[in-house]
């Protein structure tokens, strides 16, 4: 299978996304090495999205009515002529090498089925604090993730149209974790790379409760995935499993986030007590400190900043999860 970029399709599947969907679209075009394709799939936008794909000269699929971002992938790649498929969020920008990038690990070994970016450390469009803490994150967690293995993450990734084929697509019914779950069907030896080299903007959620309404929703799907991917089959290794996980927080992050509101009635109890939330603080902070020293650089304000957002964004997350356990148990008793 050739994995020359004459030979590559970029599949954009979008809804109102105006704001973002010209950047994305000619970042694409400006490529150092450009695709044979470019197919927008539009999810049913009321904005004007599909018009502006169609006077950039790309190929544009209308799906009516809204079906989600699995249905609009699992379209495009169907339309697709490339033999291999680069999957492409229309709300990031990619820097003008990245497709050369990707198509120079797939060249450098058959056995790599799928090669995924990471985002930027800055936004694709600076909206405010709460975008620059989840866009300096996002970077952190997938570069600290790169290398062989880990979770699927479809945002900007490509993979081989066979491999793809092999996995019977996205799966329609789940409106997010679909990417983590096509991960789990990949076949026994297609190996995952998330490479730190092929890297895209992003214009991430810029409100505070966008953004913790948003992982919320993406956690509560967590012990769901789990269970997937197990019924999905053990027996891949390390290099070639790709991770429910994300690996964006460690359980110490977690469980700390946890036990600082939980240990606020200990108070009652003894003066002495209160010392508890404070030892739990300060656990969240050791267990964060590569990202609070990351943010430190802009100065101890803005780490301040971070450390709040992210006991925000990780206490929601772990709550979530935990709720959603409870999903799968009363679906198997």
């Amino acid at each position: 299978m050739s994995t020359e970029l004459s030979q590559w399709t970029v599949i954009v599947p979008c809804h109102n996304a105006v704001k973002t969907l010209r950047r994305c679209i000619e970042a694409v075009q400006t490529q150092s090495r450009r695709p044979g394709e470019v197919v927008v799939v539009d999810d049913a936008s009321d904005d004007g999205t599909a018009e502006i794909a169609e006077a950039l000269g790309c190929k544009v699929i209308r799906v009516e009515p809204n079906r989600g971002p699995a249905a609009a992938r699992n379209r495009g790649a169907a339309e697709a002529a490339g033999e291999v498929l680069f999957f492409l969020d229309a709300d990031i920008e990619l820097r003008p090498d990245a497709l050369a990038r990707a198509a120079a690990v797939l060249e450098g070994d058959p056995r790599i089925g799928l090669v995924q970016g990471v985002y930027a450390a800055e936004p694709m469009i600076d909206d405010g604090p709460v975008e620059r803490y989840k866009t300096l994150f996002e970077h952190h967690w997938r570069t600290r993730s790169a290398g062989r293995g880990g979770a699927t993450l479809f945002a900007l990734t490509a993979i081989r149209t066979e491999v793809f084929k092999a996995t019977g697509g996205f799966d329609e019914a789940l409106r997010s974790g679909e990417d983590v779950d096509l991960g789990s069907r990949l076949p026994e030896d297609a190996v995952v790379v998330t490479d730190p080299g092929v890297v895209g903007r992003h214009d991430d959620v810029d409100r505070l409760g966008a953004l913790l309404e948003e992982q919320w929703r993406r956690s509560l799907r967590f012990a769901e995935l789990v269970f997937r991917a197990r019924k999905a089959g053990p027996g891949r290794s390390s290099e070639h499993r790709p991770a429910v996980s994300t690996g964006a927080f460690g359980p110490a992050a977690v469980l700390a986030a946890a036990a600082i509101p939980a240990s606020v009635p200990l108070v009652l109890w003894s003066p002495w007590l209160a010392l508890a939330p404070v030892a739990f603080a300060i656990g969240f902070g050791a267990a964060c400190a590569p990202l609070l020293r990351i943010a430190a650089r802009r100065g101890i304000g803005w780490a301040a900043a971070v450390y709040g957002l992210h006991l925000l964004y990780v206490g929601t997350s772990g709550l979530a999860s935990a709720v959603g356990v409870f999903r799968p148990l009363r679906g198997r008793s």
